[in-house]
């Protein structure tokens, strides 16, 4: 399948479980890159999951192909304190294995970015990422991220734990 027949767009309610079944996928795939385990993200209601790709404070865009299969995700999320209203974080990025390398992740991405760019009240984008997964660390910083720390044993998956970057991307 080429390109061409993908749709990017915002994620819908009724997107939801299209986006716990990629979800846990891709908790499957890279455990280490997601903070979630697969039993966290069982635990929630279908309506929670909708409310995280479809809400004032959170929304989610997907990388569908010509069938209507969601192979790829972003997620932003706003911060509803006052004083941390100016921030919101980009999380979930994921890519089936099988659609890598086709630039799906950066257009996810950017998507993220430029919905940010529209909302006057978000002036800076915040993430997290393994300081292990190289590739995304690069496309982030590509996308004009800087690290501004990396937290020790951020994440503890099993008995190993994994240090995170943390990045910023000042919009204005």
């Amino acid at each position: 399948m080429s390109l061409p027949d993908i749709t990017f767009r915002l994620l819908r309610p009724e997107d939801a479980p299209a986006f716990l079944a990629l979800r846990l996928h891709a908790i499957d795939d890279s455990p280490t890159s997601f903070s979630s385990s697969r039993e966290d993200e069982l635990g929630r209601s279908m309506e929670v999951h909708a409310q995280r790709i479809a809400s004032p404070l959170q929304l989610g865009y997907g990388a569908f192909d010509g069938e209507g299969n969601l192979l790829g995700f972003a997620g932003l999320r706003r911060e509803q304190m006052s004083q941390l209203s100016h921030k919101a974080t980009l999380w979930g990025v994921f890519v089936e294995p099988a659609w890598r390398g086709k630039s799906l992740a950066r257009r996810l991405v950017a998507a993220c970015i430029a919905h940010a760019q529209r909302e006057p009240a978000i002036l800076q984008l915040h993430l997290s990422v393994n300081t292990e997964n190289n590739n995304a660390r690069q496309l982030y910083e590509s996308l004009g991220f800087k690290r501004y720390g990396t937290e020790p044993r951020s994440m503890r998956v099993g008995e190993l734990y994994y240090d995170e970057h943390h990045l910023v991307l000042l919009i204005r």
